[in-house]
Order: structure tokens, then sequence, then C-alpha cells
């Protein structure tokens, strides 16, 4: 470890820890609070403030409706956490049981919806097709056109901002340092083991690491040397002025996607549409001929949400790696969104009241990366969300938990392994509902 400085104000804030997190998004915090109610010594690093990226600006949806099968048990369990975790962490997170209501206007998806349907129910899930009065029922008003309807009842809602306000707060309680403005810069290792994390502060020792950095863990598992084919998401939302009561569901359509806040305001987005950017590093590994049987065919798929702006893909890879926070705001996607709540409610006025835009991290298979890596298995990888970290974050956490502690989940983590990546076969490419 020679050349690394000690910073010792960070060895003394953080009492030796245990477990040093790295990435103060929600899944970062949701296993830290895991590690933490284990008794666990632990301290979290970001450069920036707690949930500064997407886990601040997601769209706050809790669905089971439409996951992998792969990922479905993982969320299943989430979604059963979520409903436990407003007593859990003493606090109101705006948490709502109002279901998902998922409605395609194309006929070539309604055999897709409905084999999905099958699958939910092999496993217990409560979705089913909505009948037309059904919908009405659940979102007076609605006037689109659409040729089949999905409801899962048991899917929510929360607010992203005061879910991670609770997380940190749990977390002071459970006396979790966090450090902002300590970016990692590297994962230590010495003696075959590893050592801890050097950070723009110095260096915090610890023997495991829990990486969970959102866009900033490719580059850090790249240094363990572990190319991984991510790629990167913006994505645009708008929050619009109060409105009249619309729904407790969560609706996802074609077109737009949107759910009604606590005081009324309705957070839209351009149904899940974004612009794809790449870094030179994960365009390398996404290049490689098993990643293009995997990402081409799952793009293609995809299409409809996944844009090119060239422009922007070249600017992305003028970049060293994509780590930042803000994605670039489309405006054009936030009138889109509004015309479409002004066609769907054509008795209601559209008012913005405000916009922002995030960066998704993805892998080409659209299922997370939980694994552990490294030297003596010191690393436990938990990143590549793909769009799903909010939702599935505290069953992620509590799996991070089981892995530090004892090595192994009660969930198959086949699927979500590193290396499958190298040595998996490539899967069928899936619509993502």
């Amino acid at each position: 470890m020679s050349g690394i400085q000690v910073d010792q104000a960070t060895r003394r804030l953080t009492r030796r820890p245990d477990v040093v997190v790295v990435g103060a998004g929600i899944v970062g915090l949701a296993a830290a609070y895991e590690l933490a109610a284990r008794r666990l010594r632990v301290c979290v690093l970001d450069g920036a403030e707690p949930g500064a990226g997407q886990s601040s600006r997601n769209w706050g949806f809790v669905r089971q409706q439409g996951r992998a099968e792969e990922e479905l048990p993982v969320m299943m369990e989430a979604n059963q956490m979520w409903q436990e975790l407003p007593g859990r962490l003493g606090a109101d997170i705006e948490w709502v049981q109002g279901g998902n209501l998922r409605l395609t206007d194309q006929p070539q998806r309604v055999d897709e919806y409905r084999r999905w349907i099958e699958l939910a129910r092999s496993y217990g899930l409560d979705s089913r097709v909505a009948t037309p009065g059904e919908v009405t029922a659940l979102v007076p008003g609605f006037t689109a056109r659409y040729e089949l309807a999905i409801f899962t009842p048991s899917d929510g809602q929360a607010n992203p901002v005061k879910a991670v306000g609770a997380y940190t707060r749990a977390l002071g309680h459970l006396q979790v340092d966090i450090h902002t403005g300590r970016r990692a810069r590297r994962i230590v290792t010495a003696g075959g083991a590893v050592a801890g994390v050097a950070t723009d502060g110095g260096f915090v020792a610890a023997p495991t690491v829990v990486l969970a950095a959102g866009t900033g863990s490719g580059a850090l598992l790249r240094q363990l040397g572990h190319p991984v084919p991510v790629h990167f998401v913006d994505q645009t939302v708008a929050l619009t002025e109060p409105m009249p009561k619309l729904t407790d569901a969560c609706v996802w359509t074609g077109r737009v996607g949107f759910r009604q806040t606590a005081n009324g305001q309705v957070l839209v987005s351009s149904g899940g549409r974004g612009d794809l950017v790449v870094d030179p590093a994960s365009l390398a590994a996404l290049l490689s001929p098993r990643q293009v049987r995997q990402a081409v065919p799952m793009y293609w798929k995809n299409r409809e949400y996944l844009r090119i702006r060239p422009r922007q893909l070249m600017g992305s890879l003028g970049a060293r790696h994509h780590d930042h926070l803000d994605g670039e705001m489309r405006y054009d996607d936030v009138a889109q969104a509004l015309d479409a709540m002004a066609e769907h409610f054509p008795a209601l006025r559209w008012q913005p009241a405000t916009a922002w835009a995030g960066t998704i991290d993805a892998t080409p298979d659209a299922l997370p990366i939980l694994d552990t890596v490294g030297p003596s298995g010191g690393v436990v990888v938990a990143s590549g969300m793909s769009g799903h970290g909010f939702g599935i974050a505290p069953a992620v956490g509590r799996i991070v938990a089981d892995l530090v502690t004892t090595g192994t989940s009660h969930h198959d983590l086949q699927p979500f392994r590193l290396r499958r990546f190298v040595d998996g076969a490539p899967k069928a490419p899936q619509h993502l509902l």
C-alpha cells in the first residue's frame, strides 16, 4: 500500500469499519442499513450527497409487474420490504400501495403481456389482465386507446427523496458514518486481500468493500481486472403543478408514465424513453463479439425506448468515463409527456412545475450485477441496476448483507454474476414492460 496517504481523520471517524460501502445511492444506503442492523461497523463513501444521482431522480415506481423472471423473486421480496420500511425506518416515505397499471397500444405486444401474466401467476403474484371497466375505476377520466391493460394490485410507489432521507437518518441512528465529498478512486488490495478504498480525501481501511456506485462502478471494477459492458441511459422527468385526484396507481402507457404524489402533483415521463450513452471503456466491452450478440438484439427489441443521438453519443465518447449525476435534460420529452397527458385527460390543464434528468446504468441483458469478486471475495458488487434500483433496493441491501456475513443468499444469484458477460450464454432479448 505504499504511496497511499492515510487520512487519520477519516480513520477516526469511521471507527475502523468492517465494511466500506462505495456509493450513497439508495442501493448503497439500503446495503449499509442491513449491514449495520447486523451489528457490523459500516461507513459509506460518496463524492456527492446521499441520493444525489438517479436515486432521487427516478419515477418512484415500486413494481413487480413486468420484471424478468430471473429478477422477479428478488423484486417480490423488495415489495414486501417496502411495506415494512416506514416502520423500520421510522419515517413517512409516502408509500402508497395503489398498484401498477400497464397499457399497450401495440397489437404485437398483447401476446407478450398475456404470457407475462401467466409467468407472474406461477410465482403467486397478483397480476391480471384488467378489463376496461377496471381501468376506468382505477383512473377516472382516462381516455387513452389501448389493446390490453395489465394490473398488479400489490405494486406501489414511494417518494424517492423521502426514502433516501429516511435511510440516511436511520443510518445516523445506527452510528454509520456517511462521508460525502469523498469519491472513491480505487479499491486497494494487498497481500491477496482487500485492504480498503483510496478516496479523494485519503485512504479508508476495511477488509470488505461493497461496490454500489451506480455509473461509477464500472471504472472501479475495471481497475480490478473486470471489464464491465455497461451503458447509460439519460432520462428526463417532469413534475406538474398540483392536480385534482387522478389515481393511486402507477400508470405506464406506450407514450407516458405517471404517478400522483401526496401533494397532488403528477410526476410524468415520456414512457421510459431515454438517450443511450456510453464511455470509451464501456463501448470497448460492449463491442466484444459476445456482448454484440446480447446487446444488439436487446436494443432492437426495445428501440422504441432507447434512442441514439449521434451528437450526444460522440460527446460522451470524449469523456474518460461517464460518472455525471445530471443527465442531459430533454425539453422535447417534457413537451411530449405533457401532450400525452392532455390527450389522456382532456378535461384537465397540464402545467409543468419543474423538470430534471438523471442517468441510469444498464447492462446488456437489463439484469443487475450481484456478485462477490476481488481477492478473497472481499468486494461485493451491487450495480448495473438497469433502471430498477429504486424499487429493488431493499432486497438488494439484504442480499448484500447476506453475502458479506455468510457468503450466500437464499436467492439464486447465478443470473446476476459478473462473469456471465464472459462465459454465460446470451439471454434472449426481452421487451421491457
